[in-house]
């Protein structure tokens, strides 16, 4: 769900355990970095699905080794989620069924439900929606189909899956702050969600879906508050902690801490910013990763500025680094600046899925795509079978690039098609944070540009639309898309309803038809495959039925619910389009 608005903004008033803005943390089953990996990618075949051959798979497969030359990258790393464990009909049914047991649900806003996590309004309505005849009816056919079923059962037309643990899900939280007292504002900070139906903050220092790590660091957080005097937001213009964001490097259980300041600048919180996280370090110096200050003295209810240069490294490393869900090998890294999943353990059994709907050998564009999560993955997953010819990943939020560059770093050369020349002269280009910031704010970013790691693989910073016009789903076969939860912008969804054009020649550059005006150019005229994947069920409605409804050719080959975010009103979908190009 990458570009969403890139700086995390996000209402404070319209929280619920789907927003970012919840309170809590996920899974706690952390396996120690020194453990032993597994030595070879997990086999497991989705339901339905098949690892046969394609046309390409006779090409020699590369030797994927796991050893670096860069002694920052360890070679083998902990595989964290256990596709076979939580990915089965047994685990599914018994979490369906289960109850969180959290003691402040009912006060606290955050969950919408404690038990039958699927049986949500917003569940019941995706399932009676792809079970529904016009869904039904654009549906692909199967060999032992004759007609369409339009009675076919909301089970079989939108499987649910809940691919986490109930408990201790979210290893990511941002938290409301407010005075310990009605008195005074510098006695204390108490952390947590609004109660339900008011704007008072309502402590939830026992939650069940928070990663244990956050539980700590929100305790430690409001004892020092306490002890050095911290004074607490109360609405008013003045120096004070507004927000907290927790996100928890799951190999290590480390905090990652964003103190969000009702500020103007990193000077205005001093000494108050400087006592409170000196305090913290003396307590329990082993728990924090990093810290981050963000000064937001906006009158609005977002949590985050949208000026980069609110921005400001405190401590620690700049990255949190999160594990591959595939193979033993390759990181993903992010920072406080580029969205991340709340739920990374559920989410990584759901890109696993995305990465076998890909078919090997394939030509993969992957619009907001983030920090390359999902194109990454399947790079890895079809890495020695049907390697992909390549990944083209483009998100407008300018400080992807950054991270993208690492992750592909940490992955074997042989996976990437990265050389060492193409490594040099990508360490000559890297931008720190102070230079990204600067570039941000004087709009030298706006314009899209192209980080280029070899031939393989490139990232674009652009806008959806934009990245289409710029070619980067020319000649590719897969299109991933991972909207925010509005959906499709409407020039994406006009250009894949587009039929195919048969007398558009096939090119993998826009250069290539500049001869041709543009309004006449199918700019995903060669994709056959598309795999969206959805934060918000009603916008994946809307653009459902644009595209079935259009003379593109779509059908819908499946529709697969994710309870991402147990006890909330909310369902991630994915669901896979094909057409046949003739």
């Amino acid at each position: 769900m990458p570009s969403r608005l890139w700086l995390g903004t996000l209402a404070i008033c319209i929280c619920n355990t789907s927003d970012a803005f919840q309170a809590a943390a996920p899974s706690m089953r952390i396996r120690s970095l020194f453990a032993t990996p597994r030595a070879t990618r997990d086999t497991v075949k989705a339901p339905g699905k098949s690892r046969k051959k394609g046309a390409n798979s006779t090409k020699k497969r590369p030797n994927i080794s796991t050893t670096r030359s860069d002694s920052q990258i360890p070679g083998p790393r902990p595989i964290l989620t256990d596709y076979e464990a939580n990915r089965n009909i047994h685990t599914n049914k018994q979490r369906l069924v289960q109850d969180i047991g959290c003691p402040h649900f009912g006060t606290c806003s955050g969950c919408s439900v404690s038990a039958q996590v699927g049986s949500v309004d917003t569940i019941q309505s995706a399932s009676q929606f792809f079970s529904s005849t016009l869904v039904q009816r654009s549906r692909t056919r199967t060999s032992s189909t004759s007609e369409w079923d339009d009675d076919a059962s909301d089970e079989l037309a939108y499987p649910i899956i809940v691919p986490s643990p109930l408990g201790q899900w979210r290893t990511q939280a941002k938290l409301a702050v407010a005075p310990k007292s009605s008195s005074w504002n510098k006695d204390g900070c108490s952390l947590g969600l609004f109660a339900r139906g008011t704007h008072n903050v309502l402590r939830i220092p026992d939650c069940r879906v928070h990663h244990p790590s956050i539980n700590r660091a929100v305790a430690l957080l409001e004892e020092a508050s306490a002890k050095v005097g911290t004074p607490a937001y109360t609405g008013k213009r003045e120096v004070s902690l507004r927000y907290v964001q927790f996100q928890v490097e799951r190999i290590t259980n480390k905090v990652c801490l964003t103190l969000v300041w009702s500020a103007e600048s990193l000077k205005d919180t001093h000494p108050h910013l400087t006592r409170l996280t000196k305090e913290l370090q003396r307590t329990d110096p082993k728990l924090w990763h990093s810290m981050w200050c963000h000064c937001n003295d906006g009158s609005g209810n977002n949590i985050f500025s949208r000026n980069p240069k609110r921005w400001h490294h405190l401590s620690g490393p700049e990255f949190v680094r999160e594990p591959l869900p595939v193979s033993d090998n390759g990181w993903l890294y992010f920072s406080p600046l580029n969205f991340r999943q709340a739920n990374m353990d559920g989410f990584d059994i759901l890109a696993r899925d995305v990465a076998q709907a890909v078919p090997g050998g394939s030509k993969v564009c992957e619009l907001y795509a983030g920090v390359g999560l999902l194109s990454l993955t399947a790079l890895a997953y079809h890495a020695e079978l049907d390697p992909l010819e390549w990944v083209r990943c483009s998100d407008e939020n300018p400080s992807n690039p950054r991270s993208f560059e690492k992750a592909v770093e940490s992955i074997a050369p042989a996976v990437t098609g990265r050389n060492t020349r193409g490594k040099r002269a990508k360490e000559e280009e890297t931008m720190t944070l102070a230079q990204l910031a600067s570039m941000m704010e004087s709009g030298a970013l706006s314009n899209a540009k192209t980080t280029t790691t070899g031939d393989k693989i490139s990232y674009l910073v652009a806008d959806a639309a934009k990245a289409l016009q710029l070619g980067q789903a020319l000649g590719a076969n897969v299109l991933i898309v991972d909207p925010p939860r509005k959906g499709l912008e409407p020039a994406v969804l006009s250009e894949l309803c587009k039929p195919f054009n048969r007398a558009q020649p096939y090119v993998e550059s826009s250069s290539a038809l500049v001869m041709i005006p543009e309004e006449r150019i199918n700019w995903v005229n060669d994709v056959d495959t598309l795999i969206y994947v959805s934060c918000g069920f009603d916008a994946l409605a809307r653009d459902t039925e644009e595209l079935v409804t259009s003379n593109a050719g779509w059908k819908i080959e499946s529709s697969t619910g994710y309870v991402l975010f147990p006890g909330s009103n909310h369902v991630e979908t994915i669901c896979i389009f094909k057409r046949k190009l003739t």
